[in-house]
């Protein structure tokens, strides 16, 4: 499949910018997973919502010159054993480059995951403490993807709102599949407890799987929402993964992320702003926000077609 994308219409890039030079963000690139998963599965609206599993984010997909660029999304159906394709592995590539920008497994599932309630255990809360001026910046996202309204601790992580008002998102050529916002939210809020941990701006690395549960893909794209986050020992190497949700006005469970795995994005660490950011995390905890759900998305050979 061969994707053109130009800054000029799609104009979120431009909200999206590191370096002087607008960045495809890796939740975008996982919406073109999910139309890959599309245009292989035609029934693809049954309600068992969407997966996408061993997600790795390789070389960013850099706009350095004016004008569009082409990307090639190269799609493999897998039966795995099945009449019909139940999957899809994804690689975004840039033509002409060896570099794969993203490598993905997006996966069609039959009926919601058992195991994994539409609805949190937990309760609601009332408004998180710190607002976005502890976020833009120093995160590098303009007004589309300024997706933290306020935030704060949750009982065993971090918890942030959606913002309201937020620029309309999509493709110049097509809808999103996905909600990408909603995901979006998830990788911000694990960013703050980085940056308030280290100072650090992390950026994508990989995520295990992340659920796009049907109350996401059924939902309004405006409608308020609440990520819930928690880290965990990371697989063997010393660092860090984390575990995560968002939850609906109603606490449907819209996406459950586990998993996510971040990278340095090299900048030199702001200590004086972790010092400000933990001050305003550091007022007592919210003990009616839920803890994030330890419970992993669904497996391939429990819910998928």
């Amino acid at each position: 499949m061969k994707i053109r994308i130009d800054p000029r219409t799609d104009t979120f890039l431009l909200d999206h910018v590191v370096a002087g030079a607008p960045l495809l963000p890796t939740v975008m690139q996982l919406d073109l997973t999910a139309r890959a998963l599309r245009a292989c599965r035609t029934d693809l609206e049954a309600p068992g919502g969407i997966l996408l599993r061993d997600v790795v984010v390789g070389a960013p997909v850099r706009f350095e010159r004016p004008g569009p660029r082409e990307l090639h999304l190269v799609s493999r159906c897998c039966s795995q054993g099945r009449a019909e394709p139940s999957a899809v592995s994804c690689e975004l590539r840039s033509p002409g480059e060896p570099a794969v920008h993203l490598t993905a497994v997006a996966e069609r599932v039959l009926r919601p995951a058992l195991g994994l309630g539409a609805r949190s255990q937990g309760g609601r809360t009332g408004p998180l403490p710190c607002g976005p001026n502890l976020v833009y910046p120093p995160f590098f996202h303009g007004a589309t993807f300024a997706v933290v309204g306020t935030f704060g601790r949750s009982t065993a992580g971090m918890a942030a709102q959606l913002a309201v008002g937020l620029r309309p998102l999509r493709w110049a050529t097509a809808e999103t599949v996905l909600r990408p916002r909603l995901l979006e939210l998830l990788l911000q809020c694990c960013g703050l407890w980085e940056l308030a941990d280290s100072g650090r701006m992390m950026i994508p690395a990989a995520i295990e799987r992340v659920y796009w549960h049907p109350d996401s893909l059924a939902a309004g794209p405006e409608g308020p929402a609440v990520a819930c986050v928690a880290p965990r020992p990371g697989p063997g190497d010393g660092g860090r993964a984390f575990d995560g949700q968002v939850l609906g006005p109603d606490g449907a469970v819209l996406v459950t992320m586990a998993g996510y795995r971040t990278t340095d994005l090299g900048l030199v660490p702001d200590l004086d702003h972790a010092t400000r950011l933990r001050r305003c995390l550091d007022a007592p905890r919210l003990a009616g926000l839920p803890a994030a759900e330890p419970a992993a998305p669904p497996t391939a050979d429990a819910v998928v077609s």
